[in-house]
């Protein structure tokens, strides 16, 4: 725009950016699974993952570069907060990997499915997350309304009572990964912030959102020798109906191993 005065385009420069998301590698899987790494204009990475499944295809994306919670399994938690992503750079993530499997210019398939499990905890990230929920939602855009959204967090209590104000939403996903403050305080240190107590109040206030056949989802990540014992499963059991939550499940979820991580993943 070199018609413009140097002087308003200095000012541009300073005020605004226009963003775009690169793409520095891409594996594809014998799945089918594709993994992007990819980065922002400055630099930073942004992890997305196309997952295919029989009767709908899945996007698995980042809300952050990087991650401030330190969970004490989770790798990227090693990075810290490099930034949060703006709307646009998460609304291109899933553009990036729909062009990818699909081709440029595609309609959105019928079932596509969204989940923010990607770097970074969503709830961190809530007004860019829902600004780029919206975009997405758009018949013009790629018609994916909020109902085929799962946001995973890591218990920010005041975002889940939040969400549970809110009619057009995602669903909820939570990690828990233990069931006593004690446990959780070492691998989810979000925990000495928003204790179980606190955690699972807000979770029976977003229960009693939910419409007629709504669920939500507790995520519990299976650690080697650390959180999947039987005494540990009754203390799971226990805890949700301590605090009457009748309309939760429960994932269990593979541990990922990494080297520089003391964890090992569950025996089947």
């Amino acid at each position: 725009m070199t018609d413009l005065p140097k002087e308003l385009r200095a000012k541009l420069s300073e005020r605004a950016t226009v963003s775009t998301l690169t793409v520095e590698s891409r594996y594809l899987s014998e799945d089918g699974t594709r993994r992007y790494l990819m980065k922002t204009h400055d630099n930073l990475p942004v992890e997305t993952v196309f997952i295919p499944e029989e009767r709908r295809d899945t996007i698995c994306f980042s809300s952050q570069s990087g991650c401030p919670l330190k969970c004490d399994f989770c790798l990227t938690a090693k990075l810290g907060l490099l930034r949060t992503l703006t709307a646009g750079e998460i609304v291109e993530q899933i553009i990036i990997a729909l062009n990818d499997a699909y081709g440029e210019g595609v309609p959105t398939p019928r079932g596509t499915n969204l989940v923010a499990m990607g770097a970074g905890e969503p709830f961190l990230a809530f007004e860019p997350l829902m600004k780029a929920l919206g975009i997405m939602a758009e018949p013009k855009g790629l018609s994916i309304v909020p109902n085929r959204v799962t946001v995973s967090t890591a218990g920010i209590v005041p975002r889940i009572r939040e969400l549970a104000t809110i009619a057009d939403r995602p669903h909820l996903a939570i990690s828990l990964a233990a069931a006593t403050d004690e446990l959780r305080d070492v691998l989810m240190p979000i925990n000495k912030k928003w204790p179980l107590d606190e955690l699972m109040a807000a979770c029976k206030e977003f229960e009693k959102s939910l419409k007629p056949g709504e669920r939500f989802t507790f995520e519990y990540v299976m650690l080697d020798g650390v959180n999947d014992s039987e005494s540990q499963a009754r203390q799971l059991a226990n805890l949700l109906n301590h605090h009457g939550l009748q309309r939760a499940k429960i994932n269990l979820i593979p541990h990922n191993p990494a080297d520089p991580l003391p964890y090992r993943p569950s025996s089947p």
